[in-house]
């Protein structure tokens, strides 16, 4: 008997997508998943089935929001450690394993809520808390990622936490249907609560990163700020004073340093970086605010919305992540998101076109393909962009500021997308959802010639 050892070679086993910080963003991502389509998407299909009316569940999409305003607290989770669990876990840890228990409790708690179209407020009311607990996780899931990988590896832990992130997709809206449709609603959220046990597991298996942690102001960044703050007052004393107290010192470190550095080291660019920023994703976002509410309008049954969108779909949505992976490896990150804002753009207009049409299934899976295609490839393309852009410092508030600016026009526009469809019809509706990414090109194109003007002094300077 041959007991020779197989071993695999080193080319193999340095493949990025198989180191270990790589892969547990895998179960990571799965976690960020799960409760996002649970107050959003999902959660849309269980007020219609209730009664609630198109125009108050374009409302409801507003719990939302939440994700986009985190950047308010991401500097709480950044630099407070939670009592006991702090000791025992670590920051990041202690704040996961919190938020992950919080998460589980609340999706219970909307699966025991009786809802119909004359009192839904509860159930509103703990998928908000849902939602701000989700956004919590983000904030600390974001901060493990960017602090757990190096600069040649955050292109593959991205690709990696968004098909974490998809494959959740696929189990709260394919999975979460399904068993509404043979079971009930209250059987789908409790077993959706139990799949926040690979969360768990990811919590398990994940070290606490190392993380930047200097004493409190004594960094040469805060002490600037301080000094800068503490000039506006005229009585040297109370300068000290003020430069002296910890409160004003935690202040400083939490809120105004993160900020400070980010406009220290892109200038007045970093209003340019922020326009793309908010503007990057609205096409997408407003464009999938009521999407299976549309396959519904259509026709479609449950069933074949889950096989279609939820699966197939969220499968091309990985694929585009992973393509996304490579080609910023071998792209510029500017040239890579303009390639993935004309996709959506292009895919938000073959929506137009097939709410024209009559009910076909074949071209539902054509069209939702190359939607979420262009989607994962724009997402892993985006979240590359944001490692790029972050100081370690200040790892969850700095992100947190990318992610919150991110989605907040697009969920705040997207509000209003039952009133606009009631008003507009489905075809313009869509055609004005792929219009609203034209501003985002154009600051691509001004932040491409910001690249050029830095490229051409650095050749000057070397000559």
């Amino acid at each position: 008997m041959n007991n020779q050892k197989i071993t695999l070679s080193p080319k193999i086993k340095n493949f990025v997508y198989f180191q270990p910080e790589v892969l547990r963003m895998l179960l990571l991502g799965f976690s960020a998943g799960i409760p996002y389509l649970l107050v959003f998407g999902t959660f849309s299909f269980l007020l219609k089935d209730a009664g609630v009316s198109r125009s108050e569940i374009g409302f409801a999409t507003w719990i939302g929001l939440t994700y986009s305003i985190k950047v308010f607290w991401a500097p709480v989770v950044d630099n407070f450690k939670l009592p006991v669990f702090g000791e025992l876990f670590g920051k990041r840890k202690s704040w996961l394993l919190v938020t992950q228990l919080g998460i589980i409790s609340c999706l219970l708690a909307i699966s025991f809520t009786q809802v119909s179209s004359n009192s839904y407020t509860l159930v509103v009311l703990f998928a908000f808390f849902t939602a701000f607990l989700a956004a919590t996780q983000d904030i600390v899931i974001d901060a493990f990622r960017v602090e757990s990988n190096d600069d040649k590896k955050q292109g593959a832990a991205a690709a990696t936490y968004v098909m974490g992130y998809r494959l959740a997709m696929i189990v709260t809206g394919a999975g979460a249907l399904i068993i509404a449709e043979h079971y009930s609603w209250e059987t789908s959220y409790q077993v959706m609560a139990l799949c926040m046990g690979v969360g768990l597991l990811g919590w398990l298996l994940s070290p606490e990163p190392e993380h930047k942690n200097e004493p409190l102001g004594e960094s040469d960044l805060e002490r600037k700020v301080s000094r800068k703050v503490a000039s506006l007052f005229s009585n040297q004393l109370t300068r000290q004073n003020i430069q002296d107290n910890k409160a004003f010192q935690y202040f400083v470190k939490a809120i105004l340093s993160p900020f400070v550095d980010f406009f220290t080291r892109y200038k007045w660019w970093a209003l340019a970086i922020i326009a793309l920023i908010l503007t990057y994703r609205i096409s997408d976002i407003v464009m999938g605010t009521l999407a299976n509410v549309f396959y519904d309008d259509m026709g479609f049954t449950k069933t074949e919305i889950a096989a279609v969108s939820k699966v197939y779909g969220l499968v091309m949505t990985i694929l585009g992540a992973f393509i996304a992976g490579y080609v910023v490896n071998k792209m510029k990150i500017l040239s890579c998101m303009l390639l993935a804002l004309i996709l959506v753009i292009v895919t938000n207009l073959l929506f137009a076109y097939m709410s024209a049409q009559p009910k076909d299934l074949n071209f539902l899976i054509a069209v939702i393909s190359a939607d979420n295609l262009a989607g994962g490839f724009s997402m892993g393309v985006l979240i590359s962009y944001f490692a790029m852009l972050v100081n370690k410092e200040f790892t969850a508030t700095q992100y947190a500021l990318f992610t919150s600016l991110m989605t907040l026009p697009g969920k705040f526009i997207g509000g209003f997308s039952g009133v606009n469809i009631d008003n507009w019809g489905y075809p313009i509706f869509f055609t004005y959802s792929a219009l609203l990414g034209v501003p985002a090109i154009m600051l691509i194109f001004v932040l491409m010639y910001r690249e050029k003007r830095l490229k051409a002094q650095e050749t000057k300077k070397a000559e």
